[in-house]
């Protein structure tokens, strides 16, 4: 008879050793990555330094690594449908400081369209550029990625700037009304549902875009005081009352002295000195003349202020110059009576 041996369980001990032996396994292998990459980041930054201009710095090591290049700053061409409009001179020169001091430490992203042949257009990187022009630099390290459309060409350098707290918007507005007079996005609609908001948001935010370029770009200068609420009702105020008062009350805005209900009352208000207008003067009498059969010709209106409103129709063209010199007669007659002693 066979005879069965009872397997011995592994104790707690040998699993403790058995662990902690894979667990070290992984360290050394994560120790030994971090060298290969760090060996691979000291050659990619001596590859640069030592003036690869052509060759692609490539970092095949980690999913979703790129290669940079060293492109030519003259070769590059701003994004047409770049997000944001407006920037401040003040933080292009503080980038070009940190050039000199640090590098380049993030290339820009660039992408290759049939319409500019030869040129190498931002997706982003517009700062960078702009600081890499203001210093003379000659190159700048850049990521190129090829078949991006309009679409991306937006929606990429979009996203990069909202994840930065970049965009603000009044970039939105411009951004927004160019992409759909270029029909990139049919309507505010399939806007709306690529960056992530309501239709009537999108329209409300385009509607900024009827303000004048000094008001939008002051806005965008103070936009931790200028929210959305606030430009809206600065353009109500604009379209009813005219750019003088909207900057009044932009400023009252930017001395924090004016919040959004008060913007909305004093829209409100405008709209209602637009709608009142002027009080007409009515007439105090009235004169009518009709040709013999009875057809009307018009009237003589007197009005209180002085005023006398002479109004005639159907009056044939070879009758017109006959009527008014017979009219031009009468008025210098009684004109000239009104100086007399008489007259007074």
């Amino acid at each position: 008879m066979r005879s069965f041996r009872k397997r011995r369980r592994p104790s707690m001990a040998a699993k403790l050793n058995f662990t902690s032996k894979v667990r070290a396994g992984m360290a050394v292998e994560r120790v030994s990555a971090g060298e290969r990459l760090a060996e691979a980041d000291v050659v990619s930054i001596a590859q640069r330094d030592a003036g690869a201009t052509s060759q692609p710095v490539e970092d095949a090591s980690t999913p979703g690594s790129y290669s940079v290049s060293k492109i030519l700053v003259e070769d590059v061409v701003s994004n047409p449908y770049n997000p944001r409009s407006f920037y401040s001179a003040e933080t292009i020169d503080e980038l070009a400081g940190s050039f000199e001091t640090q590098g380049q430490i993030t290339p820009i992203l660039v992408t290759r369209l049939h319409e500019f042949p030869g040129k190498y257009v931002i997706v982003d990187g517009e700062r960078r550029i702009r600081a890499a022009r203001s210093r003379g630099d000659k190159t700048i390290d850049a990521d190129i990625r090829d078949g991006l459309d309009n679409q991306n060409l937006y929606l990429r350098a979009y996203h990069a700037n909202k994840e930065r707290e970049e965009q603000t918007v009044f970039d939105d507005a411009l951004a927004w009304k160019k992409l759909l007079d270029d029909r990139i996005y049919v309507d505010q609609v399939e806007l709306g549902v690529a960056v992530g908001e309501d239709p009537k948001h999108i329209s409300k935010v385009i509607s900024l875009t009827s303000l004048p370029s000094f008001l939008l770009q002051r806005m965008a200068q103070n936009k931790k005081d200028v929210g959305l609420g606030h430009a809206y009702n600065i353009k109500l105020i604009f379209d009813r009352a005219g750019a003088t008062v909207a900057e009044h009350w932009l400023q009252q805005v930017v001395e924090g002295k004016a919040s959004v209900r008060k913007l909305e009352a004093a829209a409100s208000a405008e709209a209602g000195a637009r709608r009142i207008g002027p009080r007409r003067t009515h007439y105090q009498s009235r004169v009518q003349f009709n040709r013999p059969d009875g057809v009307a010709l018009g009237e003589l209106k007197l009005f209180g202020d002085g005023r006398a409103e002479l109004s005639l129709k159907g009056i044939a063209p070879a009758d017109q110059q006959r009527l008014v010199e017979r009219v031009k007669t009468v008025i210098e007659q009684w004109a000239s009576e009104m100086d007399t002693p008489e007259s007074v």
